[in-house]
């Protein structure tokens, strides 16, 4: 039987064999890597793991990450990367085009995203200031448009083309979103090894070792089709419970398709 070391050995190299391919591919070079690593293990080390009695000190994070209390105070000083620009954008796009969808507001009289004008009441501006928060309106239709999410008509309204918000080919976005949805998942498998029953988290996969090459194209168009209708009406019920006067917190649900690479195996357990 595998020991809890063994089993995270197993785990840190899967994940990271993902992730250092896209960090190769993107220029960072291990040097990068180890100093992000670093910074990491002490930020991490002073918020969560301290004494609720008394304040975390540079030698109890030393104990705990292995450093040394030198390095340890000099990484604590460092300034990390708070930019959460990116992941604001493709936050604020899906809302935008979740109340497109559900707002009755901006629905013809059938249930279908109306075209809308582009100011005036019921606009495309009232939408986006409606649930873009404060992202300007012109800085939205850009990312709409770049995302082949919506177009101008003939007569000058805006026309929702899909439902589904994918990132534009900027790398930085989509980068972006690597590290969101890969720290939420992350977060919520964690959340769950030591949660009681009562409190889990919903985390389900459905997988099959099994299917043909040549199924591949009419699954993709099933689980697309399945998946944006659930997430769909996901958006709506969460909507419906949006508070503005008590303490709220983020509630995400993803959906992601997976299939293995051929010939490539992941590593061992």
């Amino acid at each position: 039987m595998q020991t809890i070391r063994q089993t995270l050995n197993n785990t840190l190299n899967k994940i990271l064999s993902a992730l250092i391919h896209t960090l190769l591919r993107n220029g960072m070079s291990y040097g990068e890597f180890d100093q992000i690593a670093r910074k990491c293990f002490v930020d991490i080390a002073y918020r969560d793991f301290s004494s609720p009695q008394k304040k975390q000190t540079v030698s109890n994070v030393a104990i705990l990450t292995g450093l040394n209390r030198k390095e340890v105070k000099k990484l604590r000083e460092l300034d990390a990367d708070q930019s959460t620009s990116n992941s604001k954008q493709y936050n604020r796009s899906i809302r935008v085009i979740g109340g497109w969808v559900n707002d009755p507001a901006f629905l013809r009289a059938d249930g279908a995203p109306k075209d809308l004008e582009y100011e005036g009441d019921d606009s495309f501006t009232t939408l986006v200031r409606k649930y873009s928060g404060d992202m300007p309106v012109a800085a939205m239709q850009k990312a709409l448009t770049e995302s082949n999410n919506i177009s101008i008509t003939d007569d000058r309204k805006v026309r929702l083309l899909s439902h589904a918000y994918l990132p534009s080919d900027d790398p930085v976005e989509k980068l972006s979103i690597l590290g969101t949805d890969t720290r939420q998942l992350i977060e919520t498998i964690n959340h769950n090894i030591a949660a009681k029953p009562e409190d889990l988290h919903f985390q389900r996969k459905a997988s099959n070792h099994k299917v043909p090459i040549g199924s591949i194209p009419m699954i993709k168009q099933f689980t697309q089709r399945k998946g944006q209708a659930f997430l769909e009406e996901v958006d709506l019920y969460l909507a419906q419970h949006e508070s503005e006067d008590e303490e709220t917190v983020e509630l995400s649900v993803s959906v992601f398709y997976h299939e293995s690479t051929s010939g490539k195996q992941e590593p061992s357990s």
